[in-house]
């Protein structure tokens, strides 16, 4: 694999462990923000939800099933972690999550997850053509995009404030915008 392909998988890889961890602080975020918004006003909170909504079909990009490419890598991948291949004793956490992963690459048409579990798992890849470029591109800033949303989200601005002072204040500011919303 040359080395733009290489630089564009570990941007894609850097940007999805990323999530994953802006994921977990936003949870944590969220549950701290609205504890502090709901000792300051109960009834603030109930338009807040910075969860993710699940894709409708028209918004998930065609699948190509006729990928043979595609199809051929996964079942590489797949033979390598697959449950039946093991029995549970042997099943390791890390096969499991791997075996997750290509299934979810599957399901969304994703190169970028595809070779990163190809690459976890050791399993030979073969020069990219633009088409799977782009499609790791494009998966990327769609990755982008799920950080920024989190990242910009009040309550993990909010939690991102190491003043207390900063932070009443900002929970006063969001009060006053959900009461506005509300019509309070």
């Amino acid at each position: 694999m040359d080395l733009k392909s290489k630089k564009i998988i570990r941007d894609y890889i850097y940007h999805l462990e990323t999530l994953d961890d802006i994921k977990q602080i936003s949870s944590v975020a969220e549950g701290e923000f609205r504890d502090a918004m709901n000792s300051k006003d109960p009834n603030a909170l109930s338009a807040l939800s910075t969860e993710e909504k699940p894709k409708v079909p028209e918004e998930i990009e065609s699948i190509n099933h006729n990928d043979s490419k595609f199809k051929k890598l996964f079942r590489k991948a797949a033979v390598r972690c697959h449950p039946d291949k093991y029995n549970q004793d042997e099943y390791s956490n890390v096969m499991k999550t791997s075996y997750e992963l290509l299934t979810k690459a599957n399901d969304d048409y994703d190169w970028g997850l595809l070779l990163k579990v190809c690459l976890d798992l050791d399993v030979e890849v073969t020069e990219l053509e633009d088409s799977e470029i782009n499609n790791i591109i494009n998966k990327t800033e769609e990755l982008k995009k799920s950080i920024h949303k989190y990242e910009t989200s009040m309550a993990y601005s909010w939690y991102s404030l190491n003043d207390d002072t900063r932070k009443n204040e900002y929970l006063a500011e969001c009060a006053k915008i959900f009461n506005k919303f509300l019509g309070n």
